[in-house]
């Protein structure tokens, strides 16, 4: 666990440093040039860079051993920093709409000198890089973080994409479509921040992590067990619990159930490396009336 911590961490400070760096690029070329949509941008990579820090910071608390009063430890943390990274991009678009509006109201003749495109297509290269960089991590760890993170970069991608195609459109001495541009980024920006909340409130529900249909077609292999019923999972993607109820002959001895009963656990957890423990309530065939269907 301390080296998945450690991975994450290394992986959230290399996005936060390059974050970092496009955010000043875009913010300055964008505040002297007064073109709204390249500021929006580098808005969103200053915001981006405050999540990374959020996230480095939720990391580092999420990695403290279980205790006491958190016997399933403190991983968690790292969903609610992704719900902060949800809701801040939701606010951030709010703002660059005010702006856009603004734009609207009070139109500007703008220039788009060499440099700005260049600004914009090293940081697009960039933020393609990251974004597959982060998503091989993020899989590769298991870190429902990185993963979040990655979707955002990746929005990131479509947004300066945008940004460069409106910038040759004012070139072409159209400038109203900056402002439209704008909006356009809120809106890729609000999508990716309402995906990120959904996908992690769902964890803070306790929703299932690894499909029930996955958890039979392992268990009925096993010798001794006659039924499987109740299976839940819950977790993140990194940190997995699953309990069920195990049905065995009611002529077993104790030991004899046990042993099935500990087979199916280990089998489990081997199977998934993301799986911490397996919860099983032992039935014999009359217990059966207690099924659930949960479709």
């Amino acid at each position: 666990m301390d080296d998945y911590h450690g991975e994450v961490k290394k992986v959230i400070m290399v996005v936060l440093i390059l974050n970092i760096i496009m955010a000043t690029l875009k913010v300055s070329y964008g505040l002297y040039s007064g073109i709204l949509s390249i500021s929006a941008d580098g808005y969103e990579s200053l915001l981006d860079s405050i999540a990374n820090i959020v996230a480095f910071i939720a990391v580092s608390l999420s990695s403290r051993p279980e205790d006491k009063g958190h016997p399933y430890g403190y991983v968690k943390i790292e969903t609610f920093a992704s719900i902060i990274i949800g809701i801040s991009l939701i606010l951030v678009s709010y703002e660059i709409i005010n702006q856009a509006f603004d734009k609207f109201l009070h139109p500007q003749i703008l220039e788009v000198s060499t440099i700005g495109f260049v600004i914009m297509i090293t940081t697009l290269l960039i933020n393609i890089a990251l974004s597959r960089y982060e998503k091989k991590k993020g899989k590769e760890l298991k870190s429902d973080l990185l993963i979040a993170d990655s979707d955002h970069t990746k929005s990131d991608v479509l947004v300066t994409s945008i940004v460069i195609i409106g910038l040759i459109l004012v070139r072409l001495n159209l400038s109203i479509i900056d402002p439209i541009v704008s909006i356009i980024i809120a809106l890729v920006i609000i999508k990716t921040g309402i995906d990120i909340l959904k996908d992690n409130f769902n964890i803070l529900l306790d929703a299932n992590v690894i499909p029930t249909a996955n958890i039979y077609n392992i268990v009925y292999k096993i010798d001794g067990v006659k039924n499987v019923h109740n299976v839940r999972t819950r977790g993140t993607t990194s940190n997995v619990y699953v309990d069920m109820h195990l049905v065995v002959n009611s002529d077993l001895s104790m030991k004899e159930a046990y042993s099935i009963s500990r087979c199916c656990k280990d089998t489990l957890i081997d199977s998934y490396d993301e799986v911490k423990d397996v919860l099983i309530h032992l039935e014999t065939e009359e217990g059966m009336d207690d099924m659930v269907d949960f479709d």
